[in-house]
């Protein structure tokens, strides 16, 4: 039997920011209980802040922006998820000897990787000590899966605020060398290795040529 799962989390002011930076707002500016004809509000926020996509412009002036990718790009049905063991990353930073991949088909679309830093997201240890991915998996996983359009975790960011100089240059791995586009902090709270994905959609908010945006994920799992 199949079930329909939410992958992001609801946008508000609970979450850490990158770095412990800049949050969503939500500001109420009619109020139907003030004599208002209807209630209505207005957000502001990073673009990078809650379950979002890092598309390629955001660490090249010469990368592919939102406005480059059709909606074809964002539904994926080879899916799978990779958990790895904490106790054995070095240094916050996941290495190809954490990714164990030999067991997952070769024809994978978009791979999750589970670190069960979900269960912390509202501790300072998520956004202070959360790893980040070694520059050297963008080219492993590509490798391993030619099809790879998108990775997925439940990390604030590919870049560990422990490693950042390493993180940026892990980002252009991804987005610019291998053509692989980034989505962080994603809620795996409910997915693990043996979860079987039907389709994944990463639908994100249509922002004209931006270099990131908030994403709405809807997984199908048997």
């Amino acid at each position: 039997m199949s079930k329909t799962l939410f992958l992001s989390y609801p946008l508000n002011d609970k979450a850490f920011g990158y770095g412990n930076g800049d949050r969503f707002k939500l500001t109420q500016v009619r109020d139907m209980c003030c004599g208002d004809t209807s209630n209505n509000s207005v957000f502001q926020m990073p673009t990078h802040y809650g379950t979002h996509i890092d598309f390629p412009y955001h660490f090249s002036s010469e990368g592919k922006k939102s406005s480059a990718y059709k909606a074809s790009d964002f539904i994926y049905k080879n899916v799978a998820c990779v958990e790895i063991n904490a106790g054995k990353v070095d240094n916050y930073l996941i290495q190809n000897k954490d990714l164990n991949t030999n067991n997952l088909d070769r024809n994978v679309e978009l791979l999750f990787v589970k670190t069960g830093f979900c269960n912390k997201r509202y501790t300072n240890d998520y956004w202070e000590y959360g790893f980040g991915f070694h520059p050297e998996v963008a080219a492993f996983l590509k490798s391993n899966f030619p099809n790879l359009k998108a990775i997925a975790f439940d990390l604030i960011s590919l870049n560990s605020y422990q490693n950042r100089e390493i993180g940026r240059e892990a980002h252009k791995q991804f987005l610019i060398e291998q053509d692989v586009l980034i989505v962080e902090e994603v809620d795996l709270t409910n997915v693990f290795e043996t979860t079987v994905f039907e389709e994944v959609i990463v639908a994100p908010l249509l922002l004209d040529g931006a270099d990131g945006a908030p994403v709405t994920i809807i997984a199908k799992v048997r």
